[in-house]
């Protein structure tokens, strides 16, 4: 059975996600390009911010098979052949940003910590970073207060 046959299209499940290939994390860009952005998606999904290392050939019952389906889960498994692979959680890719577009929206940041899904508390760290400039570039804010 090829390969592409095995990759089913299905909803993204969280709009925390990324849903575009410049989007997904480093570590999961192969899986994105040979499995589909749709696997990429439910790893992060279920397994997001953890070290896992899958069987190479899982049980039934496993959740590998739970989170991507038994073919899907199966031919995963296979290709990585008990590798360990660090799968990030995502939602440090676009908090920030997210973050700044609520707030501009006029939200509060309880309301945005709830819309997110995150603490406040993350939120107002988040929000209160200063972006960092090189000190060798020249300072160029004419208008300053």
């Amino acid at each position: 059975m090829a390969l592409i046959s095995l990759i089913g299209r299905t909803s993204v499940m969280s709009e925390n996600l990324p849903v575009r290939i410049d989007d997904i994390p480093p570590s999961l860009v192969d899986v994105a390009e040979i499995f589909g952005m749709p696997v990429a998606l439910k790893l992060m999904a279920h397994f997001g911010g953890q070290q896992r290392r899958f069987p190479k050939v899982p049980k039934p019952g496993h959740k590998i098979i739970a989170a991507l389906g038994e073919e899907q889960a199966r031919a995963f498994c296979q290709f990585l052949g008990s590798t360990e692979i660090y799968i990030p959680h995502a939602r440090g890719q676009s908090v920030k940003r997210q973050i700044a577009e609520l707030e501009a929206d006029g939200l509060t940041r309880n309301e945005i910590a709830e819309r997110l899904g995150i603490s406040g508390r993350h939120v107002r760290r988040v929000a209160n970073r200063k972006v960092r400039t090189d000190k060798r570039q020249l300072n160029l804010n004419f208008f300053e207060d």
